[in-house]
């Protein structure tokens, strides 16, 4: 195996890298919605937003892995961001840079892998959209142009991102390190006590702005059925499809989380009760879809919870808002 290269700029790079507040932070649907289609458009089993830090590769999107980062050092889009062109190894077993590469050898089998560099706004190079089969495959002129038009579609989310200034508060204040550990590493999303601190900041900047506040709640109520039924694994999947769902629903400026075993959060800044129940409503149809998990047809019950803020009689801790969404839950089932 054959470590890329450091590029020239690396200091440079990676602190223009984190400057960006992208390392372990929750899935964005702006950014999923690009692999989805990657995915659909390819058809292959494997699709990342890669961001290549010090010591290792972190998917910010990811489809197709159990895992959100591996090492650097075995990393494909490693050598990718060496340079401003496409990246393209159609097949790693004859490549004598991969061919006893531990990701070609064990899985997840990276055969074939094309790889567009993205550049953010300060001009540095910090990732790639990479396209990945087990198998090896051409690719072809239109091909090329498909992923690097792609490849812009991602760079312009990097210069339009639109957290919350509360969320990017959390994450400057944070490093990364503790910011991972407030992450679940099943859905990545807000763990509990992370959703609670920026939801109780929500709270101040919404009473201190004289601006609208809501939570949702989302309990999936079958869960414990599922998994023992279907087993574990099926019952991580209808919990990673649940959070799935309600990211591709979020605005880019809400916050979503989860609280405990079968439980999410979202906490929704500037959103009235009229602007809440209509997400509410959109969550609900959603889910009320039943998904396929190995040939298995799994309908997901769950309950919503609404709760706004009223700051004209009192101004509620984050807690009480929670605990007054889950006093207004209502059974849903498919």
């Amino acid at each position: 195996m054959l470590p890329a290269p450091i590029p020239v700029n690396e200091s440079e790079r990676i602190d223009s890298l984190r400057r960006m507040l992208l390392l372990s932070t929750p899935d964005e649907e702006s950014f999923d919605r690009i692999t989805r289609i990657a995915q659909r458009l390819f058809k292959v089993p494997i699709v990342l937003v890669s961001l290549i830090d010090t010591n290792r590769q972190w998917f910010k999107s990811c489809i197709g892995l159990p895992t959100r980062e591996t090492g650097r050092g075995e990393s494909f889009c490693g050598h990718a961001i060496l340079g401003r062109e496409l990246f393209v190894v159609e097949d790693a077993r004859q490549d004598a840079r991969f061919s006893d590469n531990p990701l070609v050898v064990n899985p997840p089998h990276v055969i074939f892998y094309a790889g567009r560099p993205l550049q953010n706004s300060e001009g540095h190079l910090v990732g790639t959209l990479c396209v990945i089969d087990h198998v090896p495959r051409a690719f072809s002129p239109e091909d090329r142009r498909a992923l690097n038009d792609l490849g812009h579609w991602v760079e312009a989310v990097f210069m339009n991102r639109d957290l919350s200034e509360t969320q990017q508060a959390v994450l400057q204040e944070l490093a990364e390190a503790r910011r991972g550990a407030l992450l679940d590493p099943l859905v990545n999303l807000w763990t509990h006590d992370a959703a609670l601190e920026i939801c109780q900041r929500e709270v101040k900047r919404a009473f201190d702005g004289k601006r609208p506040l809501s939570v949702l709640l989302v309990k999936i109520t079958n869960l414990d059925a599922i998994r023992a039924q279907h087993g574990n694994l099926t019952a991580d999947t209808a919990l990673i499809e649940a959070a799935k769902c309600l990211v591709s629903l979020q605005r880019s400026y809400d916050t979503l989380g989860r609280c405990g075993h079968e439980e999410f959060i979202a906490i929704l800044p500037d959103a009235d009760p009229t602007g809440a129940r209509a997400l509410a409503d959109r969550v609900r149809q959603s889910m009320e879809c039943p998904f396929i998990y190995r040939d298995q047809l799994l309908d997901l019950r769950f309950q919503l919870g609404l709760a706004s803020a009223d700051f004209v009689h009192f101004t509620p801790q984050a807690s009480e808002l929670v605990d007054r969404a889950r006093a207004n839950i209502v059974s849903m089932s498919a």
